[in-house]
Parts: C-alpha cells; sequence; structure tokens
C-alpha cells in the first residue's frame, strides 16, 4: 500500500485507507455502472502500528511523505492527524502531501492543520467544477460547498494549498472562471485534461478549450 520514488529526495506515497464518500465513476474502486465499490475491494485502513513500523525502516533521505492512494480518500482515515504528526516527527521529513477531494472533515479542522504545520504541510483539492452540480457530475457524493470552505480555510491558516482540476466535456468553459477566483484567493491550480472514457471532452471542445485556455495565459497538462 505505499509507493516509493527513490530519488535523491526520497517521497513515499502511503495508500492508508480504501475508503471514500465519492463516487467518481471513472475510478477504480467504483462500478461504473451503480457507482457502489467494485466488489473485489474490501474498505479498510492501515494501522498505526504499521505505518510507524514503516517510517522507522523509511531510508534516511525520505523527505516527502505523501497521502494519496488510487483507492480511497486519505481524509476517510479516522487517524489523518496522527498519521501526519506522525510523519513529520520523522526527522527527514519536511514535506507531507495530502490529495483529496476536500469533502470530507470540517473548516475548523483544515485551520487546525494550516495553524499547526503552516507551509511544511501541502493539501491538494480535488475540485473539478464552479459548482455543485457541475463537480458532482464526477464527484458524485463530495459536497461541492463543503470542499471550497475546506480549501479556503486551510489556505487562510497558512497552509500550502493547491487545487487540482480536471477537464471533462461538462466542464471546460468553466476553466477560466476557476482560474480567475483561484489567483483572488491566492491558491495555486493546476489543470489537466481528464484522459479516460467518463467525461472524456470532444474533439470539438477540446479545440476550444485549448484556445481558451492559451488566450488567458493558462498553463495545463494534457
Amino acid at each position: 500500500m505505499l509507493n516509493i520514488s527513490m530519488e535523491i529526495n526520497t517521497q513515499i506515497d502511503f495508500a492508508i485507507t480504501t475508503y471514500c464518500q465519492a463516487k467518481c465513476r471513472s475510478c477504480q474502486r467504483t462500478n461504473e455502472d451503480t457507482g457502489e465499490v467494485n466488489s473485489w475491494l474490501t474498505p479498510t485502513h492501515m494501522s498505526y502500528t504499521v505505518f510507524d513500523n514503516i517510517l522507522k525502516k523509511a531510508p534516511s533521505n525520505l523527505h516527502i511523505a505523501q497521502f494519496c492512494g488510487e483507492l480511497g480518500d486519505p481524509m476517510m482515515h479516522p487517524m489523518i492527524t496522527d498519521f501526519t504528526t506522525r510523519a513529520f516527527a520523522e526527522p527527514s521529513v519536511i514535506t507531507v502531501v495530502i490529495n483529496t477531494n476536500g469533502g470530507l472533515r470540517t473548516p475548523d479542522w483544515y485551520t487546525t492543520m494550516g495553524e499547526k504545520f503552516g507551509g511544511d504541510l501541502q493539501i491538494i483539492f480535488g475540485i473539478d467544477g464552479m459548482s455543485h452540480e457541475s463537480n458532482w457530475k464526477y464527484r458524485e457524493g463530495v459536497d461541492w460547498q463543503r470542499a471550497m470552505d475546506n480549501m479556503l480555510a486551510f489556505g487562510n491558516a497558512g497552509g500550502n494549498a493547491g487545487w487540482h482540476f480536471i477537464i471533462f466535456d461538462w466542464n471546460w468553459q468553466e476553466v477560466e472562471e476557476a482560474y480567475n477566483f483561484a489567483c483572488q484567493i491566492n491558491i495555486p491550480i493546476t489543470i489537466k485534461y481528464n484522459n479516460r472514457d467518463f467525461g472524456l471532452i470532444s474533439d470539438e471542445n477540446k479545440i476550444k478549450c485549448d484556445e481558451l485556455l492559451k488566450s488567458i495565459g493558462i498553463r495545463y497538462e494534457n
């Protein structure tokens, strides 16, 4: 349940849970037809003991600990606060990165984490729309307003907030609004095209979107 990148500064991605409240239809954990968890997956949380033991045996140049994973949202883990604190207790760890859909926990929790860890803690929020309806088309099960409130709370508290926006066929016209809002709240936004079949942007709309992105000078990833 971890992915290790062996570089000068080693980064380990800990997949600490396979629980998630969202029903994203192109996610590996989700049955595309029903939106429910695929039968082959048993939702589970990594134990604190296992996590602690991994860190004790981690490379001495482990500088970045990431909580992401492909099959769950780290914020679903009941001990995410303890895991984050433990990661920072490792002498070599400089940065902890958490990827989340943003709709879990409360603004108060994010404020506390931002005040405690500051810019050393990076939380990347996957929010793919400028309205609840638009975001729900992919991130079904996520409260968009809660996600936005959480992202703002973390950023305002001094945390290192980031915003990942995936372009689908239904939200490409919202990219400029999202970019302008990100600039307004001083949170960097990464814009990337969806490359999976579900919600894949049409060739016609991609041409239009490319032109839009270039006209306003937004960097993006294909």
